[in-house]
């Protein structure tokens, strides 16, 4: 039994003699080796106040803005056209007694005289300003 401890203890020992110290690896150099790195993104975002649309943006390594567009890394987003008005962007009503003029909103799409005082946009009532006490005529 002594001699199989002995035995085991000396096996031991000598393993851990023959695999030494390990080395920890110096900071970044796995990355390097795999061709790894990093590297600051950028943001770049345009208005496309030039056409009227939504703003629009990327992220990338590298990026510009121009006039309609943003690239970020090569790819390249345009803004939008806004789009076509509705058939009501021109219908208006001159108010009465006064210099208003009711207009509807350019997507419109359903729009019509309502009373001598005031239009519907879509189901929405818009009415001319009367001073109080005033009622509008029919």
């Amino acid at each position: 039994m002594k001699a199989a401890t002995l035995l085991f203890a000396v096996t031991t020992m000598l393993l851990m003699a023959a695999c030494g110290p390990v080395d920890a690896p110096a900071p970044g150099g796995a990355a390097e080796e795999l061709g790894q790195s990093t590297a600051e993104l950028h943001t770049c975002t345009n208005s496309c106040s030039a056409t009227g649309g939504p703003s629009i943006s990327c992220t990338g390594n590298s990026c510009s803005s121009a006039s309609n567009y943003v690239v970020c890394d090569g790819q390249y987003t345009y803004c939008q056209q806004p789009p076509p008005p509705g058939p009501c962007a021109d219908f208006t009503l001159h108010c009465p007694g006064s210099s208003t003029i009711l207009r509807c909103p350019t997507q419109t799409q359903v729009c019509m005289e309502w009373t001598s005082c005031s239009i519907r946009c879509d189901g929405v009532e818009r009415r001319c300003p009367t001073p109080s006490g005033t009622v509008c005529p029919l």
